[in-house]
């Protein structure tokens, strides 16, 4: 008999009403018996028991040790997690269980588990079928899709069929799973100091200075359209700043607002002047997706020394 872990960590699956609204308070266990599998045997941990806005690099860390840990044991891995970081928290874990060899999926609710039209049953359901289908990988199961974990993103605050995946199809259950293409390797820890800034019309470079003077190690933009950035005015010109960043020793990756198309800072001139100055695209992962992979990518990287790639677009 096949074996999946149940790993609980709080959201509004777990929730229940207080006196100041919902707060985590189930347990794995009581998750559990919403799974209704009779074909396979589920243990269950409480790891944590958090509203999943309150999730940081910190809890990715000891997720991931968690997953890694215990992965031999089981044939496949739940992950129980609030939306709202949830989309993150499948990112990280994509990029530091690197190879993983057995599915690794996380779901949660947008109405707490045993409340009237709660979606969680169906999506622990979803969640177990994924896990015992032997598709390898980090991956989100809910609303009835399938996403990889570096391409998810949560686009509706209270739909069942919250996230969408972006720039990767889903994955499909029923084809033949692939297994790894390299041996399994644990990214162990998080580069903390990288700060994300969305441009407006107007917005001051002083703003991406203010990061490279606080000891910021990485900067992600999201630029117009392509992953632009203001080149003309002087007075307006992230150029300078972007110098900056570099001498500092501070890796810059421009990224888009659009939620679908990804980033070439090589085709119009604002970007590959941008280029120029070692600013890196973000191709097409999704911010979520991008944030995750710079935090690993910089945390294995010598302090001082940015980025000359990121290789944003590989699977």
């Amino acid at each position: 008999m096949k074996k999946i872990l149940l790993i609980a960590t709080g959201g509004t699956i777990a929730s229940r009403e207080t006196e100041h609204g919902l707060r985590p308070a189930l347990a794995a266990d009581d998750l559990r018996a919403a799974m209704g599998l009779k074909d396979a045997a589920v243990e269950t941990l409480d790891l944590l028991s958090l509203d999943s806005t309150n999730i940081a690099p910190p809890h990715w860390e000891q997720i991931a040790r968690c997953v890694a840990d215990c992965r031999q044991t089981y044939d496949g891995i739940i992950i129980s997690h609030g939306t709202d970081t949830m989309a993150y928290t499948a990112a990280a874990l994509y990029y530091m269980l690197e190879h993983i060899d057995r599915p690794v999926v996380l779901t949660g609710a947008q109405r707490p588990l045993g409340t009237a039209g709660s979606d969680a049953e169906a999506n622990l359901r979803l969640a177990a079928r994924a896990a015992l289908s032997g598709h390898a990988g980090v991956m989100i199961a809910f609303g009835g899709r399938i996403i990889h974990g570096n391409a998810a993103k949560k686009i509706h605050s209270l739909a069942d069929d919250a996230f969408r995946s972006i720039g990767r199809t889903e994955i499909d259950l029923d084809a033949a799973p692939v297994p790894p293409s390299a041996p399994f390797c644990l990214h162990e820890t998080l580069e903390r100091r990288v700060a994300v800034l969305r441009l407006y019309p107007g917005m001051s470079p002083d703003a991406v200075t203010a990061c490279i003077k606080a000891g910021c190690r990485g900067i992600i933009i999201e630029g117009y359209g392509l992953g632009s950035v203001p080149t003309g005015d002087a007075e307006d010109s992230f150029l300078p700043a972007l110098q900056l960043a570099r001498e500092a020793g501070c890796t810059v990756v421009l990224t888009t607002q659009c939620i679908e198309g990804g980033a070439d800072i090589r085709r119009y001139e604002v970007g590959v002047r941008a280029a120029e100055l070692g600013a890196l695209s973000g191709g097409s992962l999704p911010i979520e997706a991008l944030y995750a992979l710079l935090l690993q990518r910089l945390a294995e990287s010598p302090a001082g020394t940015p980025l000359t790639s990121l290789d944003a677009d590989e699977k």
